[in-house]
Protein backbone atom coordinates (compact mmCIF):
# COMPACT_ATOMS: atom_id res chain seq x y z
CA UNK A 1 0.00 0.00 0.00
CA UNK A 2 1.44 3.30 -1.18
CA UNK A 3 0.07 7.19 -0.50
CA UNK A 4 1.43 10.18 -2.20
CA UNK A 5 0.75 13.31 -0.45
CA UNK A 6 0.35 16.08 -2.65
CA UNK A 7 0.05 19.05 -0.28
CA UNK A 8 1.96 18.91 2.86
CA UNK A 9 -0.97 19.46 5.21
CA UNK A 10 -1.28 15.64 6.54
CA UNK A 11 -3.63 14.52 8.83
CA UNK A 12 -4.92 10.77 7.98
CA UNK A 13 -5.08 7.67 9.66
CA UNK A 14 -4.83 5.06 7.33
CA UNK A 15 -5.10 1.54 8.67
CA UNK A 16 -6.25 -1.76 7.11
CA UNK A 17 -4.72 -4.56 5.10
CA UNK A 18 -4.45 -3.68 0.99
CA UNK A 19 -7.37 -1.19 0.39
CA UNK A 20 -10.41 -1.27 -2.15
CA UNK A 21 -11.69 -2.29 -5.22
CA UNK A 22 -14.43 -4.23 -6.19
CA UNK A 23 -14.26 -6.91 -8.63
CA UNK A 24 -16.97 -4.98 -10.40
CA UNK A 25 -14.66 -2.64 -11.40
CA UNK A 26 -13.17 -3.00 -15.00
CA UNK A 27 -10.19 -0.72 -15.89
CA UNK A 28 -11.69 -0.19 -19.57
CA UNK A 29 -14.81 1.42 -17.87
CA UNK A 30 -12.65 4.10 -16.06
CA UNK A 31 -14.88 3.76 -13.02
CA UNK A 32 -15.02 2.19 -9.45
CA UNK A 33 -17.78 1.70 -6.55
CA UNK A 34 -16.69 2.73 -3.32
CA UNK A 35 -18.51 2.81 -0.39
CA UNK A 36 -18.31 5.97 1.59
CA UNK A 37 -19.34 6.30 5.04
CA UNK A 38 -19.15 9.65 7.16
CA UNK A 39 -18.29 9.07 11.40
CA UNK A 40 -18.41 11.34 13.90
CA UNK A 41 -15.38 10.58 16.39
CA UNK A 42 -15.14 12.43 19.88
CA UNK A 43 -13.73 12.33 23.05
CA UNK A 44 -18.19 13.04 25.00
CA UNK A 45 -19.49 9.76 25.59
CA UNK A 46 -19.19 6.58 24.85
CA UNK A 47 -21.73 5.56 22.18
CA UNK A 48 -20.83 3.61 19.17
CA UNK A 49 -23.53 3.45 16.78
CA UNK A 50 -24.21 1.10 14.58
CA UNK A 51 -21.99 -1.21 16.39
CA UNK A 52 -20.04 -2.23 13.43
CA UNK A 53 -18.27 0.86 13.88
CA UNK A 54 -16.52 -1.05 17.64
CA UNK A 55 -14.27 -2.43 14.97
CA UNK A 56 -13.05 1.33 13.95
CA UNK A 57 -13.00 2.37 17.57
CA UNK A 58 -10.32 -0.50 17.99
CA UNK A 59 -8.08 -0.09 15.37
CA UNK A 60 -7.79 3.84 16.32
CA UNK A 61 -7.32 2.94 19.82
CA UNK A 62 -4.04 1.00 18.51
CA UNK A 63 -3.05 4.06 16.67
CA UNK A 64 -3.37 6.25 19.91
CA UNK A 65 -6.38 8.33 18.31
CA UNK A 66 -8.34 8.27 21.22
CA UNK A 67 -11.74 8.79 20.56
CA UNK A 68 -14.43 7.44 22.88
CA UNK A 69 -17.59 7.80 20.95
CA UNK A 70 -18.24 7.12 17.31
CA UNK A 71 -21.68 7.70 15.24
CA UNK A 72 -22.28 6.99 11.84
CA UNK A 73 -23.97 10.39 10.28
CA UNK A 74 -24.04 8.31 6.27
CA UNK A 75 -23.36 5.38 4.52
CA UNK A 76 -23.54 5.30 0.61
CA UNK A 77 -21.77 3.56 -2.76
CA UNK A 78 -20.05 6.07 -4.61
CA UNK A 79 -19.09 6.00 -8.26
CA UNK A 80 -15.42 7.24 -8.70
CA UNK A 81 -14.49 7.77 -11.91
CA UNK A 82 -11.40 8.91 -14.07
CA UNK A 83 -13.84 11.86 -16.40
CA UNK A 84 -14.78 14.22 -13.27
CA UNK A 85 -14.51 13.96 -9.84
CA UNK A 86 -16.98 12.64 -7.17
CA UNK A 87 -18.56 14.67 -4.63
CA UNK A 88 -19.22 13.93 -1.53
CA UNK A 89 -21.30 16.60 0.38
CA UNK A 90 -19.79 16.72 4.23
CA UNK A 91 -22.26 18.22 7.17
CA UNK A 92 -19.77 20.38 8.33
CA UNK A 93 -20.43 22.34 5.04
CA UNK A 94 -17.03 21.10 2.72
CA UNK A 95 -17.29 18.81 0.27
CA UNK A 96 -14.73 15.63 -0.28
CA UNK A 97 -13.68 15.02 -3.89
CA UNK A 98 -12.59 11.58 -5.32
CA UNK A 99 -11.28 10.90 -8.46
CA UNK A 100 -9.71 7.85 -10.28
CA UNK A 101 -6.38 8.68 -11.60
CA UNK A 102 -6.12 4.95 -12.66
CA UNK A 103 -5.96 1.51 -12.64
CA UNK A 104 -3.26 -0.92 -12.85
CA UNK A 105 -2.71 -4.13 -12.46
CA UNK A 106 -6.48 -3.84 -10.28
CA UNK A 107 -4.83 -1.31 -8.37
CA UNK A 108 -7.11 1.56 -8.50
CA UNK A 109 -5.03 4.84 -7.59
CA UNK A 110 -7.84 7.54 -6.25
CA UNK A 111 -7.20 11.24 -5.29
CA UNK A 112 -8.83 12.00 -2.31
CA UNK A 113 -9.35 16.00 -1.90
CA UNK A 114 -10.82 17.54 1.07
CA UNK A 115 -10.69 21.12 1.78
CA UNK A 116 -7.96 22.87 4.40
CA UNK A 117 -6.80 18.90 4.86
CA UNK A 118 -4.24 16.94 2.74
CA UNK A 119 -5.10 16.14 -1.15
CA UNK A 120 -3.86 12.19 -1.31
CA UNK A 121 -3.30 9.84 -3.88
CA UNK A 122 -4.25 6.74 -2.14
CA UNK A 123 -4.21 3.02 -4.02
CA UNK A 124 -6.78 0.98 -3.60
CA UNK A 125 -6.90 -3.01 -3.57
CA UNK A 126 -9.11 -5.25 -3.14
CA UNK A 127 -9.94 -5.33 0.49
CA UNK A 128 -9.59 -3.26 4.18
CA UNK A 129 -10.39 0.67 4.84
CA UNK A 130 -8.80 3.81 4.22
CA UNK A 131 -9.60 6.45 7.13
CA UNK A 132 -9.41 10.09 6.48
CA UNK A 133 -10.23 12.87 9.29
CA UNK A 134 -12.35 15.12 7.64
CA UNK A 135 -12.61 18.28 9.80
CA UNK A 136 -13.97 19.25 12.92
CA UNK A 137 -17.94 19.17 13.48
CA UNK A 138 -19.79 19.81 16.57
CA UNK A 139 -17.17 18.93 19.11
CA UNK A 140 -15.86 16.21 17.40
CA UNK A 141 -13.70 15.10 14.29
CA UNK A 142 -15.61 13.80 11.08
CA UNK A 143 -14.21 10.82 9.65
CA UNK A 144 -14.49 9.50 5.90
CA UNK A 145 -14.26 5.43 5.94
CA UNK A 146 -14.03 4.13 2.19
CA UNK A 147 -14.45 0.65 1.87
CA UNK A 148 -15.58 -1.92 -0.89
CA UNK A 149 -19.01 -1.81 -1.44
CA UNK A 150 -21.23 -4.22 0.58
CA UNK A 151 -22.28 -7.49 -1.15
Amino acid sequence: MRMHAVSSRLVLALLGVGLLLPVAARAQDEKVQVQAEVVLASKKGSEVEPPELAKMKEQFQKQSLNFTSFKRLSLQVLEVSAKQPTELKLPNGTNATLQLLGMKDGIATVRMSIPRKATLDVELGRQGTVYQMAGKYVGGELILVLAPPAK
